[in-house]
């Protein structure tokens, strides 16, 4: 995977900054029908896991933390 760019990255609201991509991946499994969400440990949960494929599973490594902002600041916004 290339370096993400200044242009590829998308501002959140309270100054944060994620990439694209991760966003991208973010709208792709809730659209697939995922739920994605924070425990109180701080842990990415995307459920039904059995679901997921190779794919997902790799995006979702790659942009753990930038999904995690995303989520709490969905959750933030509710």
């Amino acid at each position: 995977m290339s370096a993400v760019t200044k242009a590829e990255t998308v501002c959140l609201r309270g100054g944060f900054s994620v990439p694209l991509h991760a966003l991208q991946l973010l709208w792709r499994l809730e659209d697939r029908g995922f739920s994605v969400s924070v425990d109180a440990d701080g842990m990415l949960v995307v459920a039904p896991r059995s679901q997921l494929t190779d794919e997902d599973d790799r995006g979702i490594r790659s942009f753990r933390d930038p999904l995690v902002t995303l989520v709490r600041a969905c959750q933030e916004g509710q």
